[in-house]
């Protein structure tokens, strides 16, 4: 190992947040804090396209890796999962006993729902959102049951008439991005950031692809790519993830991957202060778009703990162009009509496969 692959190694954490894009933020919000019980974290605008929303939600503490953001873009196209376009996201949970409530829970709210599928070390089920983004919610199976056994308790659940406190979506687990040759990206993911592969195994879903871990220590798989020689080309649109950022600690940490990325030639953006945190972008061999992101200063650098997405909150170098801001989102919102509940669209079963385009 040189010196300079060593001075990356243990500094990416997991996961920050998740990118995805919807096409109406009220559909948005009502599914993601009613239905999945998250909280809004944020309500600001896109940066990079400030005419246009980008919404936050998380955990109740809003704690980094918890958080699934938006961009609101009604007029693009549906979006298509494959090479830079990832797949799936996955959320943790603590107890294979709420697997069954959570499947309750959504049918009764009328969200298409695949599993719990035992596989793969892990119990998952699957839903799509109104958009057609494909959430994962699993268990790892450190306790070997069988799916016999998860039919059972499937069984024996009661009507579940509202999210308890442990059903909370309190982390990630993992995103899965799309890689046509795991190798290339399990070698880049190394020299640039130290993480490692733990693992590459047959994706018992398709079994002409695999599935492939990287992570850190703490984290061996919170990337799970799914891989094949012939992965389509996907497409970012609405009902799609369209970055996957990772957490360093602070700025000293991230320079230092700034540094490891020039050095390799890498093509980044450079550090952009977002406020909240500070972003650095660039793409793996596959085109998948990824981010290093700072833990700070965080969501409550501009408003209490208790009132994060109560309002519309700008980073202070938009301030001046609030009321053109505010303008064109009330003209956005009149041409761009939603009904709830809405139609969900039908996950795929078996759900982790690359041919659902």
């Amino acid at each position: 190992m040189t010196a300079m692959h060593s001075d990356v190694e243990g500094l990416v954490q997991g996961l920050h947040h998740i990118t995805l894009v919807t096409s109406n933020e009220e559909l948005n919000r009502r599914f993601y804090t009613e239905i999945l019980g998250l909280r809004r974290v944020k309500l600001t605008v896109n940066q990079d396209d400030i005419f246009h929303r980008h919404l936050f939600y998380a955990n109740d503490m809003a704690e980094t890796g918890s958080a699934i953001t938006f961009f609101e873009w009604p007029g693009l196209p549906k979006g298509a999962a494959g090479l830079t376009s990832p797949h799936h996201l996955s959320y943790a949970v603590a107890a294979l006993e709420v697997l069954p409530k959570w499947q309750a829970w959504l049918v009764s709210h009328g969200v298409s729902v695949v599993g719990p599928f035992v596989r793969d070390g892990r119990i998952s089920l699957y839903l799509k959102d109104p958009d057609g983004v494909i959430v994962e919610i699993t268990k790892p199976n450190d306790q070997n049951v069988s799916q016999d056994y998860v039919n059972e308790l499937d069984r024996e659940v009661p009507v579940v008439g509202e999210i308890g406190s442990d059903m909370r979506l309190t982390s990630f687990d993992h995103a899965s991005p799309v890689t046509i040759n795991p190798d290339v990206t399990v070698r880049f993911l190394d020299r640039l950031l130290g993480l490692k592969n733990s693992f590459k195994r047959t994706n018992p879903d398709q079994k002409d692809t695999a599935v492939v871990g990287i992570g850190n220590e703490d984290r061996p798989e919170f990337l799970r790519y799914l891989a094949s020689p012939k992965a389509p080309l996907g497409e970012v649109g609405t009902g799609s993830v369209h970055h996957i950022a990772m957490c360093v600690e602070d700025d000293a940490a991230q320079q230092r991957i700034l540094r490891q990325l020039n050095s390799l030639n890498v093509h980044n953006s450079g550090v952009i202060d977002r406020f909240w945190f500070k972003s650095l972008y660039f793409r793996d061999p596959d085109g998948n778009l990824l981010e290093i992101a700072t833990k700070g200063p965080g969501y409550s650098a501009d408003e209490p703990p208790e009132k994060l997405g109560s309002r519309l909150v700008l980073a202070p170098w938009l301030e001046p162009k609030r009321e053109e801001i505010e303008g064109a989102l009330k003209e956005l919102d009149a041409t761009n009509a939603h009904t709830w509940p809405p139609a969900y669209p039908t996950v795929p079963t078996p759900p982790e496969t690359l041919s659902e385009n």
